[in-house]
């Protein structure tokens, strides 16, 4: 499958597409995409109708992992 996929959000995206209108309904998707848009995962949603739930684009990150992230992110602003 022909799908441009540039970070984890795509990727539980495109799981998620392929979950709610199966493998052919994506690529029948990509077929239609109108123009000369590539296919990256948002235009292949857009071209099918939908919206994404917040819970695939952006689930809940554990608190340890978040607390990691930001110790990372003060790191590199001092």
């Amino acid at each position: 499958m022909d799908v441009i996929i540039e970070n984890d959000r795509d990727r539980r995206t495109l799981d998620w597409l392929i979950a709610k209108v199966g493998e052919q309904g994506v690529r029948d998707a990509i077929a239609r995409i109108p123009g000369k848009r590539r296919p990256y995962v948002s235009n292949v949603v857009k071209t099918l109708g939908l919206k994404v739930p917040p819970e695939v684009a952006d689930p809940p990150v554990p608190r340890e992992e978040a607390l990691k992230r930001l110790a990372e992110i003060r790191k590199l602003i001092r």
